[in-house]
């Protein structure tokens, strides 16, 4: 397989592009998104959603011991969670991958150049997500009234951002990383709430439960920060708080609150050339599930999948987990 009359092995290709999917996605590497070995042998079965059982947590007291009277024996409750595939692609001419194919190692530039490109896409789909769970300023996302406080009239602080993590109870430590757009996040630096990445003071405090590199995060009570601007105000939340200031969101999770499995579509990777026009291009599919754990798709994706549009919409999830406790994320909106 030839692009541009470069060697292309695709299989080198997709090696390269997955190891930098773990390393540069702030997501992934802060232990927000995790992979599950159960999980990823179920998707690799098919169908467009898939079946993510679960039994839930075992209650009431235990038993005085008799030789009269035997033990009660309590059924083990559970439910299903439904996960929904991602059927996503993108082509690119050579032209746009011109630099890449001249240097050295075209086959890791390339793949460094598109691999970038899906950390970021990726990144965008679980903030579609969160926006679909949590909803508008109106409400009406499944973990509004659960996980999420605050809203247009409150004020991120140091007392909200408490009141975020106590939303879980005694399950609040373990929310172990933040994520917030960068206007958020230099704000909270100069109320003293972060202590900025590469900070000596904030050597310190790193949360090790999570992530052993720190450089460039910037943490919160010891807990490393993901800064996006795809979290950014958006919709009803521009404008949308007191004296028309816009309301922002940051979200709380705990390691593995987001499920992440990947499969290699039938074909991954290809090239195709215009004789006519002289035009050769880069073909990349990918076919990965990204789930919420405690919660279900339950919405009808006009297409193949679900679109960022669709995922989005409050009305296509809904809440599985009995006990919130055990949906290991919250949110706090609020005013800077």
């Amino acid at each position: 397989m030839l692009l541009a009359n470069v060697p292309f092995i695709p299989e080198l290709f997709l090696a390269y592009q997955q190891e930098l999917n773990q390393s540069k996605s702030g997501f992934f590497r802060s232990g927000i998104i995790a992979q599950n070995a159960a999980i990823s042998a179920e998707f690799a079965k098919g169908g467009r959603t898939i079946s993510i059982p679960h039994f839930s947590d075992l209650s009431g007291s235990s038993e005085i011991l008799s030789d009269v009277t035997g033990l009660s024996a309590t059924n083990l409750g559970g439910n299903t969670q439904v996960g929904v595939r991602n059927l996503r692609g993108r082509a690119w001419q050579s032209s746009d991958l011109a630099a890449e194919l001249a240097g050295d190692d075209p086959m890791q530039a390339i793949a460094i150049r598109t691999g970038e490109y899906w950390v970021r896409d990726t990144q965008t789909v679980l903030i579609s997500i969160l926006k679909g769970l949590f909803g508008p300023v109106a409400g009406g996302g499944a973990l509004a009234s659960t996980h999420l406080t605050g809203g247009g009239s409150g004020v991120i602080n140091g007392e909200t951002m408490i009141d975020a993590i106590a939303k879980l109870g005694d399950s609040g430590q373990d929310l172990s990383a933040v994520a917030m757009d960068s206007t958020t996040y230099y704000a909270l630096i100069k109320k003293d709430l972060i202590v900025p990445g590469g900070s000596p003071v904030g050597a310190s405090q790193i949360d090790t439960r999570i992530s052993a590199e720190r450089a460039e995060f910037g943490t919160y009570l010891g807990r490393p920060v993901v800064v996006d601007d795809g979290l950014a105000p958006s919709g009803d939340l521009i404008g949308g708080g007191t004296g028309g200031a816009d309301v922002h969101t940051v979200y709380l999770f705990a390691p593995g609150a987001m499920l992440y499995s990947e499969i290699a579509p039938k074909t991954p990777v290809e090239t195709d050339r215009d004789i006519l026009k002289g035009i050769e291009v880069l073909v990349n599919r990918k076919e990965y599930l990204l789930h919420p754990v405690g919660l279900s798709w339950t919405g009808t994706a006009a297409g193949n999948s679900p679109t960022n549009a669709e995922f989005e919409t409050v009305g296509n999830w809904s809440n599985v987990f009995v006990d919130p406790r055990n949906i290991k994320m919250t949110a706090l909106r609020g005013i800077l």
